[in-house]
């Protein structure tokens, strides 16, 4: 009894999305590794982890809203326009620390605003967040007319900056944001409420949990994520435009399924969402050192998530075998 117990047990950890996912980056690193030897020095996996790490910020807080039930479909018009209107501000000559005060609380704002509107109107966050995200791409053009806003090195502070002169620390900050992710579901009464809320709203209320206020919550924390991925891109790319982060939205989301969230919400966790930006931002890298057509690269994207779908359904059902 207790062998199969244990069995059941080593079951669930070698077919858990983080473990595959781990296994799966091993093997590209692995592959392209023997293709291209430059594919695995420190350079190049600096590199990756440089570029994962406004997507992983994003998809960090989009784990909350996916769990919970709720997606946000404007998060890259939102990115557009609040690194448009810090660079804007940048130039003006305002001190950097409050230009980052102020994007973060341009996401915050948007983040809850978006929460407020899908409670008021009762709609799907999908819709709300779509239709708001016209809205904010339109403010980016209007404010920048169309135009790059170019900084020349007036905002790098985070992304030249290095940890005893070797680890980038923007690999902190993105160390920091998934463990403040991690933390927060597994140990904290808002954790409880995201998968409480995902799993059956009608249950969550009728057990005392105050769902209109945790689904506004929940954009919050989403919206603060967000706005240190504002932080982090600016910082790294020294400029920005309306359409900075367009499509980013869709990546974390891609990032938050490909680490065994649920769409429909209630289950899920952050670590299968590091796991999965990891896995995002390696594909384009291979794709790059093996020499391959970068137009594939959005046809791996789509088939790497369908491949992490049905590994979750398979999962899914050998675990109900065995526990049925």
């Amino acid at each position: 009894m207790n062998r199969s117990k244990s069995g059941i047990k080593v079951g669930r950890v070698l077919f858990s999305q983080p473990v595959v996912l781990f296994l799966l980056v091993v093997l590209i690193s692995v592959v392209t590794g023997s293709v291209n030897d430059k594919f695995l020095t420190w350079n190049n996996i600096s590199s990756i982890l440089r570029q994962a790490t406004s997507l992983g910020l994003v998809a960090a807080g989009v784990t909350i809203l996916i769990i919970s039930g709720h997606f946000d479909v404007s998060i890259g018009s939102m990115i557009g326009m609040t690194t448009c209107t810090m660079a804007i501000l940048v130039n003006q000559g305002m001190n950097t620390w409050l230009v980052s005060l102020i994007g973060i609380l341009i996401c915050v704002a948007c983040s809850m605003l978006n929460g407020a509107m899908t409670i008021l109107f009762q709609a799907p966050s999908f819709i709300v967040t779509l239709a708001t995200g016209s809205v904010y791409y339109g403010i980016a053009l209007l404010m920048t007319k169309g135009y790059m806003q170019t900084l020349y090195g007036k905002y790098r502070f985070l992304a030249s900056y290095q940890i005893f002169d070797v680890i980038p620390f923007l690999f902190l900050v993105l160390f920091l944001g998934f463990l403040f992710i991690y933390l927060l579901l597994k140990y904290t009464r808002t954790g409880r409420e995201v998968y409480a809320i995902g799993t059956n709203e009608n249950a969550a209320y009728l057990s005392g949990i105050n769902v209109k206020a945790s689904k506004v919550k929940f954009f919050m924390i989403s919206g603060v994520l967000t706005g240190f991925a504002c932080m982090v891109m600016l910082s790294r790319i020294s400029a920005a435009q309306a359409s900075s982060g367009a499509g980013m939205e869709l990546e974390a989301i891609g990032a938050v399924v490909i680490g065994g969230s649920s769409i429909n919400g209630g289950k899920g966790g952050v670590i299968g969402t590091f796991f999965g930006v990891v896995l995002l931002s390696m594909i384009s890298s291979a794709i790059n050192m093996l020499q391959i057509s970068p137009y594939y690269e959005d046809i791996v994207y789509g088939l790497v998530i369908v491949i992490a779908l049905a590994i979750t359904a398979l999962r899914n059902r050998m675990m109900e075998r065995q526990n049925g």
